[in-house]
């Protein structure tokens, strides 16, 4: 099931209205933790945040930056997650260093994984993030849970996961991190995962073999931020939600 959808006229204006949030929660007078993603999209939402008038008007020094999930990798290598925000955004603006909290491609798998669940509980109150923005793969992942690799019932913090085809190891918050959220936005755009997302609107069976359709806040809210082109074919379905 999808709920809270909202359906933008690009992805552009997608990024936009969370740029706009960024800037409202940076106004609080306290920590902010913000769970971000990769992947294309989250491309133009850091390009957005780097230029005016967000590069500014943001208080930078009250957001805290985290990952769904990272490669390990080299942090200069391409497929860095962190490597992508530090150049098209945190190497753009003044934020305390202390505020990007990044997962350790280039550490010891195991290591890091530990380091990183504890640095969470240290850190996070609650290990409840004000919000966690997602994507979803053309497969139905989202961060690094996988079809039929997710263990929805881990109790940990952060997991470690391997890509089904490539084999390449990731580190990732597990499913019931995320569950705690406060906030929990997906971010898809493109036609591509148009199919995928009328498996999750219809409830088709097949749906539940996609980590994405699994996953929502238990306390707060869930909401999907689609492009007109990810959003082909679920006019039917979200009337009927109506």
């Amino acid at each position: 099931m999808l709920e809270n959808v909202v359906i933008f006229p690009t992805a552009q204006d997608a990024v936009e209205t969370i740029a706009n949030d960024l800037l409202t929660y940076s106004l609080q007078n306290r920590p902010i933790h913000i769970s971000l993603s990769g992947g294309s999209t989250p491309k133009l939402l850091f390009k957005t945040l780097a230029a005016a008038p967000f590069n500014t008007t943001i208080n930078w020094k009250n957001l805290h930056f985290w990952w769904g999930d990272e490669r390990m990798v080299n942090p200069n290598d391409p497929e860095s997650n962190y490597g992508e925000v530090q150049h098209l955004l945190f190497d753009h603006i003044e934020i305390p260093a202390q505020n990007i909290h990044r997962i350790r491609g280039e550490a010891d798998l195991h290591q890091e994984r530990d380091r990183f669940e504890k640095e969470i509980h240290d850190t996070v109150p609650n290990c409840r993030f004000d919000w966690i923005i997602l994507g979803m793969g053309d497969d139905g992942h989202t961060a690094s849970l996988f079809p039929h690799q997710t263990n929805f019932e881990d109790n940990a913090l952060a997991c470690l996961a391997q890509h089904p085809q490539t084999g390449q190891w990731r580190i990732s918050k597990t499913a019931k991190l995320l569950a705690l959220a406060k906030r929990i936005t997906f971010l898809v755009t493109g036609e591509k995962k148009s199919k995928i997302l009328t498996e999750i609107a219809a409830n088709n069976p097949h749906a539940n073999d996609y980590p994405a359709a699994q996953i929502r806040s238990i306390e707060g809210k869930t909401e999907w931020y689609l492009d007109k082109s990810a959003a082909m074919g679920l006019e039917s379905y979200l009337a009927q939600d109506e």
